[in-house]
């Protein structure tokens, strides 16, 4: 008969494996589950990420509210609706005062593949240069934040595989238990004890 006390523990410690795949789903879970004691590090993996998806839903506020108004710049100043139009038009638009001005450019460019479709719902001629300008920095400034997205998406995962690592670590280290272990001694009526602890 072999009686260890890994064994009897082994109901009660955290499997190293579950607290990483805690932590990889919400980082800072497989710290509590771990050790709902001491879990800081946990907190700030799960703070890092309560700070990122934040950040990620801001920035998609703050790039559809400059996409609105740069449509609604392109309507009322422009003439042109450019809200289901491809982004090389309204790259164009940023650049050109008018779609003659543009065509007329790309005409003797040599630029024939580039050319816009000369009709009525392409047709657009800025009031105002400051308008166009604007219009200009509006969508600029819309595609840089909306760059930044994937960037703070990447951060959450790094921040999910390490938070998981170390969740996976914390569990480990709390089934460095000393093992006891108890057999019966051949050819005699005594047993033995073994004594192992891991490190």
């Amino acid at each position: 008969m072999i009686l260890s006390v890994q064994e009897i523990k082994a109901q009660n410690d955290p499997d190293p494996r579950g607290a990483f795949l805690r932590s990889l789903a919400v980082p800072g879970w497989g710290h509590y589950y771990a050790d709902k004691e001491s879990w800081n590090r946990g907190k700030v993996h799960l703070g890092t990420d309560a700070i990122l998806i934040g950040s990620i839903f801001g920035l998609n506020a703050r790039t559809a509210n400059l996409q609105q108004k740069y449509i609604t710049l392109s309507n009322l100043s422009a003439g042109v609706d450019i809200s289901n139009k491809e982004r090389s038009f309204q790259l164009a638009m940023g650049d050109f005062n008018s779609l003659h001005e543009y065509n007329d450019f790309q005409l003797r460019s040599r630029n024939w593949h580039r050319l816009i479709e000369d009709t009525p719902e392409n047709r657009w001629q800025w009031d105002d240069p400051d308008d166009r300008r604007r219009y200009r920095e509006l969508r600029s400034n819309r595609d840089r934040l909306r760059n930044q997205i994937p960037v703070l998406g990447a951060f959450m995962v790094v921040n999910r595989v390490i938070s998981g690592i170390s969740a996976y670590n914390r569990a480990r280290n709390h089934q460095s238990l000393p093992d006891l272990v108890i057999l019966p001694v051949d050819g005699t009526n005594g047993i033995a004890a073994q004594f192992n602890l891991r490190f």
